[in-house]
């Protein structure tokens, strides 16, 4: 029995010998031989920084004896500097703790503290309290410092500002939820909820530490005793991969896996991204393409990003647009000229340097972030989510006529817009703003990121004029394409579902061009899909950023509700020698407005006839030939509150306003009614004026007379 148990012993003694093998030798090929390191600072370093003449390698850390009262076994000097600590305005909305200073010990952020002994330059490289028993009143002697045996300026010396350096002393706190408010949405910190919690394993995650759910320190990313790039705490084949399987621990991003910035394959040609991370492609660069952990320059709110907010999507690695397949000037291999784009007359104010450093993607909590008198603001963010964002666009290719049409009539978010935040009114009035507001995490319509700022939520009640190129008045969209006016184009629902209007409420087929003359009623539209860059088809990126052409006017005919010769729109502008209208009329893009058709109502245009185009037509003193198309619509095409965008103006006890109309004299009627078998047949039978100018008088409608000042059904 005794020789049984004895077997049994050794083969257990085996198994155990076994295990300690295997382990001890993949202990081994992890690289902690700090000899091989920056941090070896004794003369055998092969560093910037080394004693002139001290050979131990550990004493510049750690002490087996009379240590400092720290963890674990602290010799260098502890820095005493007060420090300005990471904030940023996003943690603040969501609630978050954020640390005012960093600790001494045994508090929170003492760990840290250790590292900036060094990394901060205020205290003495070698500035060690005992060596071989001795304690010392002057530091070692070191090479590579400056004259006062600090730590020159360089990368590595983080200084005590660390704002720009990724948060320490924070508490890693899953457990933050953002409300949105009225929607109910909600939005995590996307913190990875499944990190180990205290200490794990060596070198499989990072590392947070006491006391629980646990503090993030210099040490949870970086280990000084490890020969691998940048004392991190996990590898990979490059530093760039390194870097974003790092960040990955901690921070999953929504959708990052089939986003564009995850995925693509552009390629840099600046070398020295790839002589740096070890890669050269937007996908192989991940996390790094935009931000950085330490010495971030995006302020105040992204303060790691590489560069000051829209910069970042300029030159992402590179120190050049030209060498970047992103969103710069000159951008190569892959990438869309954004900068281009944005840098044009009218534009969203994305490069206005008196607006930068007022973001957060956060911002739709509260109107008062969105304010334009004082907070106005248009930053790539605000309209895109870099994290989540595809490939694609919701227009495809333009027609024959080079026309740009969406691929799909839809308003639904396109792959460039996914993951945004938005807004959607809670009332639907009749031409009056809607006040208040759901606020959504994740908007599922175009035209709900819009309203962020183009709506009462974002002009505060009021209204903005741009104050850049050409003066625009920017409006209420919101009270423009309320479900409850009589008349509105399609952006937020079809037609058919447009409450406030009455049939018909869409236009014929006949009067429209593809594809929007099919399943009429119920398509609904982008608002890009009339606003967007000079020339989509041709090359430019598609959508608003930014254009030669007032409003971002885009498709075929690009101006409204002046020509380009810069007088009104007439029904004889271009017309009465060709039968049609000049290529130029915005609203040609959509609407088919061919006169020679038309004379014979085959389209049921004929409110669109040119009439006599050589009598002159005069309206507020200036003389036209043909009637001006806002003298019965409104100059802002959005809706109205009356059928068809009609605008009323001369004699009308409720006129219309600018920026709706030009003037009340211009804008000649004071009554109309819609067509209810749509056919159209002669605009005298619809339309009630007694301006001179007019010669249809007071006519009556097949459902009865006018009433002056009325509105239409």
């Amino acid at each position: 029995m005794r020789m049984i148990n004895l077997k049994v012993k050794n083969i257990y003694l085996g198994i155990l010998i076994s295990i300690l093998f295997i382990l001890s030798f993949a202990w081994a090929v992890v690289p902690t031989n700090v000899a091989n390191t920056k941090h070896n600072l004794s003369v055998s370093g092969t560093g910037a920084i080394t004693a002139t003449s001290e050979a131990e390698v550990c004493v510049f850390c750690h002490i087996p004896h009379n240590a400092s009262p720290a963890v674990p076994l602290w010799n260098q000097t502890v820095s005493t500097a007060a420090y300005n600590m990471y904030n940023s305005e996003y943690l603040n909305r969501a609630g978050y703790t954020v640390p005012s200073s960093l600790g001494a010990y045994p508090n929170t952020g003492y760990r840290s503290r250790l590292c900036l002994s060094c990394h901060d330059g205020t205290v003495a490289i070698g500035q060690v309290y005992i060596l071989r028993g001795n304690r010392l009143t002057s530091p070692i002697s070191m090479s590579g410092v400056t004259a006062d045996n600090k730590m020159p300026a360089s990368a590595s010396n983080l200084g005590t500002n660390l704002t720009d350096d990724h948060p320490v002393a924070i508490i890693y706190d899953t457990s933050k939820n953002i409300t949105f408010p009225g929607s109910g949405n909600t939005r995590n910190m996307e913190l990875n909820s499944t990190l180990p919690p205290i200490n794990p394993k060596p070198y499989e995650n990072v590392k947070l530490f006491s006391p629980s759910p646990g503090y993030v320190e210099c040490e949870s990313c970086h280990d000084p005793h490890i020969t691998y790039q940048k004392f991190l705490v996990i590898w990979n084949t490059n530093l760039a991969t390194t870097i974003s399987d790092l960040c990955d621990k901690c921070h999953t991003k929504t959708n990052w896996s089939g986003s564009i910035h995850k995925t693509s394959g552009s390629t840099y040609s600046d070398s020295a991204v790839q002589s740096a991370y070890g890669a050269n492609t937007v996908s192989g660069l991940g996390c790094t393409n935009c931000h950085r952990p330490h010495s971030g320059q995006g302020s105040p709110y992204w303060y790691l990003l590489r560069q000051v907010e829209e910069s970042t999507c300029f030159l992402g690695a590179s120190s050049l647009s030209t060498g970047a397949p992103c969103h710069g000037t000159g951008a190569s291999s892959g990438g869309k000229d954004i900068q281009t784009a944005i840098s044009r007359t009218y534009r969203h104010p994305t490069t206005d340097n008196t607006y930068q450093g007022k973001h957060t993607d956060l911002d739709v909590l509260s109107s008062s972030y969105l304010d334009w008198s004082s907070k106005r603001h248009a930053e790539c963010v605000d309209c895109h989510n870099p994290h989540q964002a595809q490939s694609g666009t919701h227009n495809e290719t333009p027609d024959a006529t080079n026309t740009w049409y969406p691929a799909s009539p839809t308003n639904n978010v396109s792959n460039v817009l996914k993951g945004v935040t938005g807004t959607e009114p809670t009332t639907e009035p009749d031409w009056s703003s809607p006040t208040t507001f759901n606020t959504l995490n994740v908007a599922a319509k175009e035209y709900q990121i819009c309203f962020k700022c183009h709506s009462y939520y974002g002009l505060q009640g009021g209204s903005y004029t741009t104050s850049y190129g050409d003066s625009a008045t920017i409006t209420d969209q919101a009270k423009e394409y309320s479900t409850g006016n009589k008349s509105v184009h399609p952006v937020r629902v079809g037609l058919n579902s447009q409450t406030g209007s009455y049939s018909p409420t869409a236009l014929t087929a006949a009067q429209m061009k593809s594809p929007w003359d099919t399943n009429l009623g119920n398509n609904t539209m982008y608002c890009s899909d009339c606003h967007g860059t000079d020339d989509e088809p041709g090359g430019d990126p598609k959508g608003p950023h930014g254009s030669t052409k007032k409003y971002m006017l885009k498709g075929s005919g690009k101006y409204w509700p002046y020509n380009s010769s810069g007088t009104l729109w007439t029904t004889c502008d271009y017309v009465y020698l060709t039968n049609n209208f000049s290529n130029d009329l915005f609203c040609k893009n959509c609407h088919l407005l061919d006169h020679l058709t038309d004379i014979n109502y085959a389209h049921y245009n004929g409110f669109h006839l040119g009439g006599n185009c050589t009598v002159p037509f005069v309206i507020d003193g200036t003389i036209y030939y043909g009637i001006p198309c806002v003298t019965c619509h409104l100059v802002v095409p959005h809706g109205g509150k009356r059928s068809r965008l009609i605008a009323y103006g001369f004699e009308s006890t409720d006129p219309d306003v600018t920026p709706y109309i030009i003037n009340t004299n211009t804008a000649l009627l004071r009554g109309f009614k819609k067509d209810v078998n749509g056919t159209y047949s002669h605009k005298q039978a619809f339309c009630y004026s007694t301006a001179a100018a007019c010669t249809q008088g007071n006519s009556t409608h097949q459902n009865g007379p006018f009433v002056p000042y009325t509105y239409d059904p």
